[in-house]
C-alpha cells in the first residue's frame, strides 16, 4: 500500500465510507487509522511461482475473509487482482490504472532492454490480468488525459469508460520550512551551505530516466556549483550499478548524494531543501512528485510524456525537455543554474486537486453504480 492509496483511503473514511484495504506491505507502521480495516497479503517477488502462490493467498482471502454482501464496490489498485474470479463478484468493479505493462514495455524497449525469456512469460501473464481487470471493470480511473489516449490505443477500451481524475495533494502536508530547517538538513546530508540542491526523488528504475540527469549534471560540474540529491528506492540492482558507475574515476562524486528510500512523511523537508526538481522520466503516466514540488514554489524539469506537465502547463516554474536526451536536461539546467531563481516565490494553487476532492469524485462513480 503506498502513500497516495493511504491517503485516497483517509479522504475516503473522511466522507463516511467504510474501508476494507487488502494490501501487500510487510510495514505499514504509519499507515494507521481506525477507521479502516488492514488485510496483509503478502506479495511473493519469485517469476510465476510469486504468481501462483498468490492465487491462491488471494482465493483463500476472498472465502474465508472477506463477506463480499458486505461491500458496495471493490476498487482494483493492483492487477494482481485480476487473479481474482472478477465474473462472479456480484458488486461493480472500479480499476485505477497507475501505468499499463504494455505502455512500460515499450519504453522501455526503446532504450534497448530486452527482456529474458523468462520475463517475456511473466509479462505476458501481467498483461493477461491486466486486461482481466479494465474488462471486468465499470470504471477505468486514470490520473492524466495521455493514459486515456494510452489505454484506448493499446488495450482497445471504449472512452466512455475511462475517467480522468487528476489529484492527490494537501497542501498542509508540504509547508516552506525555515531557513534554520534548510541548513540543519544540509549540514546532516554534509552539503556546503551555499551549493544550489537539484533533487531526484523516485524509484531507481530504467522508466524514470535517472542516469540522463547524473550524465548531465557530470557535464556541467564543476561549474557552477550545485549538488544532486538522489531519493528513492533501490528497485533495480543493475540500473543502480549502471549509474553509479558513472561516477567512478571522477572528481565529482562527492556532488551526488544517494539518500535512498526516505519515509514519505520526511519527504516535505527534502523538497525544501531543494532548489530544483528534476523528473526525467521515460514513461511516467502522471508524476506526483511534480505537483508536490511546484506547491513550494519550486523549478521543476520533466519530460513531455509526463502526465502531470498538463496540469502544470500555466506553472512559470516548470521546463519541459525531450526524454531520454543528456543534452535538453543539460542546457536546461544551465539555464536555471544561471539564473539562481530564489526559493519559493512562485508556487502554484492546488487546493483543488486536494485527497478529499480525488474522493469526492470517486464517490460519485460509486454511488451512481
Amino acid at each position: 500500500m503506498g502513500y497516495s492509496a493511504y491517503k485516497e483511503a483517509i479522504a475516503l473514511a473522511d466522507l463516511g465510507h467504510v474501508i476494507t484495504v487488502v494490501h501487500g506491505n510487510s510495514d505499514i507502521t504509519n499507515y494507521r487509522d481506525p477507521r479502516i480495516t488492514f488485510l496483509h497479503l503478502s506479495i511473493n517477488t519469485t517469476p510465476l511461482i510469486g504468481l501462483g502462490i498468490y492465487y491462491f493467498k488471494i482465493r483463500q482471502l476472498f472465502k474465508k475473509q472477506i463477506n463480499l454482501t458486505k461491500f458496495d464496490a471493490i476498487y482494483i489498485q493492483s492487477l494482481e487482482f485480476g487473479l481474482v474470479n472478477l465474473a462472479r463478484l456480484n458488486i461493480p468493479i472500479f480499476y485505477f490504472a497507475r501505468s499499463t505493462m504494455t505502455g512500460l514495455q515499450n519504453a522501455l524497449r526503446s532504450e534497448g532492454i530486452k527482456m529474458s525469456p523468462l520475463a517475456r512469460i511473466v509479462h505476458l501473464l501481467l498483461v493477461t490480468l491486466e486486461r482481466r481487470c479494465m474488462y471486468y471493470s465499470r470504471v477505468i480511473f486514470v490520473k492524466s488525459h495521455s493514459m486515456v489516449s494510452e489505454i484506448m490505443s493499446l488495450y482497445g477500451i471504449n472512452s466512455k469508460k475511462i475517467a480522468v481524475i487528476t489529484g492527490g495533494i494537501d497542501t498542509k502536508d508540504f509547508q516552506i520550512e525555515t531557513e534554520l530547517s534548510y541548513e540543519a538538513c544540509k549540514r546532516k546530508l554534509g552539503i556546503p551551505l551555499d551549493k544550489y540542491i537539484v533533487l531526484y526523488a523516485g524509484r531507481i528504475v530504467p522508466q524514470k530516466g535517472l542516469i540522463y540527469l547524473v550524465k548531465a549534471a557530470l557535464n556541467l560540474l564543476p561549474e557552477p556549483s550545485f549538488a544532486v540529491v538522489i531519493v528513492g528506492a533501490n528497485m533495480s540492482k543493475s540500473y543502480t550499478k549502471s549509474t553509479k558507475r558513472l561516477l567512478v574515476n571522477t572528481n565529482h562524486q562527492n556532488s551526488f548524494h544517494f539518500l535512498g528510500q526516505v519515509d514519505q512523511l520526511d519527504m516535505p523537508l527534502i523538497f525544501n531543501l531543494a532548489d530544483c526538481v528534476v523528473t526525467p522520466s521515460l514513461y511516467e503516466p502522471f508524476g506526483m512528485v511534480n505537483l508536490q514540488a511546484a506547491s513550494l514554489g519550486k523549478t521543476v524539469i520533466t519530460t513531455n510524456v509526463t502526465g502531470s506537465a498538463d496540469l502544470l502547463a500555466d506553472y512559470p516554474n516548470i521546463k519541459i525537455v525531450k526524454p531520454g536526451s543528456v543534452e535538453a536536461i543539460e542546457s536546461t539546467l544551465r539555464e536555471v543554474l544561471s539564473l539562481k531563481t530564489q526559493k519559493d516565490q512562485l508556487s502554484i494553487d492546488l487546493s483543488g486537486y486536494s485527497w478529499r476532492n480525488v474522493a469526492e469524485k470517486l464517490s460519485r462513480y460509486f454511488i451512481l453504480s
